[in-house]
């Protein structure tokens, strides 16, 4: 961790799912060296209640919960001048480009998607923590922005992968082609 001087951190933690919130607890846990105290809350309307009572230094976020869906509750902090500072992290099963595209878009400041591996979730979530002061300092809000990229930090995204396979052929053919002038002017 940064020497910020922190002495602990206060999360709120949105998730429905029992299973997964206590793996995403305990990584929490494992992926730093101070107290984290976890607030949680099973869907989109508590984890606004609770945003209303605590002042976190996070909000984990996923986005299929009953009731309000966590993109609404995304647009709720981020439309709202007071907690729009708080950073936002959507973690979710989803890799679909467009829910990437769109908590984007309403002004989350981090997105992951579950891994099976705990070991994998536990180091995305100790560099999410360890990048948590510069995220408080970027007030994004809730401007219904339309994407025009899908962010490379989301490793299961079917876009980014298809557009590292064009430009490792493309690579491949210019250098062919330099290959073949090289040759034909030694040659």
């Amino acid at each position: 961790m940064k020497k910020s001087g922190r002495k602990s951190w206060s999360v709120i933690l949105a998730e429905d799912n029992d299973d997964h919130a206590l793996l995403i607890q305990m990584a929490l846990e494992r992926a730093t060296r101070i107290p984290v105290e976890v607030h949680r809350a099973r869907n989109g309307d508590e984890a606004l209640d609770l945003l209303a009572e605590l002042r976190p230094d996070l909000m984990l976020l996923d986005l299929k919960m009953p009731g309000r869906s966590g993109h609404e509750v995304l647009e709720a902090v981020k439309g709202d001048d007071e907690w729009r500072k708080i950073p936002v992290a959507v973690l979710t099963s989803s890799d679909r480009d467009d829910d990437v595209a769109r908590s984007y878009g309403l002004g989350g400041n981090h997105f992951i998607t579950k891994p099976e591996d705990p070991s994998h979730l536990e180091n995305r979530l100790r560099s999410l923590l360890k990048n948590v002061e510069e995220l408080s300092s970027i007030r994004r809000g809730s401007g219904r922005l339309d994407p025009t990229a899908v962010s490379a930090m989301n490793p299961g995204s079917m876009a980014v992968r298809k557009l590292g396979i064009w430009v490792g052929v493309i690579l491949a053919l210019a250098s062919l082609v330099v290959f073949a002038w090289i040759v034909g002017v030694v040659g």
